[in-house]
């Protein structure tokens, strides 16, 4: 996905409403004014606020596009540019939207294994299960699973 920071006059502004945090794909190219042509090395600045520190992660480039740093646990990225001794931009401020791996929890690990609980449970009856025959189904009735773990698709169960 491209963002694109159009710099006039030194001041910076972006395309995009938002940036969606946590996603690598994100690359900036930045229309630039004439002023810039001198400069072919460049050094694109994004600046956000995580966890209560300011964090600034520095781009090196040449030509007008780089790459856009993955962002993690903010609402808000500004965007700026950089160059020799010293050209400079005001920042574009975006805003940024949290993502599913953004969000805080506890993993969960789910049930335990009950094909195999059972499994164990009739292992331990005496003579074994090797009389037994017992089918798994899922609660579709697509995936049966046979005493001996072997797995079969079946529609009607």
């Amino acid at each position: 996905m491209e963002l694109t920071v159009t710099v006039r006059n030194r001041r910076a502004s972006a395309d995009l409403p938002a940036l969606v945090c946590g996603n690598g794909d994100y690359s900036a190219h930045f229309d630039l004014d004439g002023e810039w042509d001198a400069f072919p090395r460049r050094i694109a600045q994004f600046v956000f606020s995580q966890n209560g520190r300011e964090i600034r992660r520095e781009v090196y480039f040449t030509g007008d596009r780089c790459t856009v740093p993955v962002l993690s646990g903010t609402d808000l990225v500004s965007v700026g540019l950089y160059a020799g001794s010293i050209r400079t931009t005001v920042p574009a401020r975006i805003p940024c939207i949290a993502s599913i791996t953004d969000l805080c929890g506890t993993s969960y690990d789910g049930q335990p294994d009950v094909y195999h609980s059972m499994m164990q449970q009739l292992a331990e009856i005496e003579g074994g299960y090797t009389d037994c025959f017992l089918l798994l189904a899922d609660r579709d009735g697509d995936f049966v699973a046979a005493a001996d773990g072997s797995c079969i698709l079946c529609r009607e169960v």
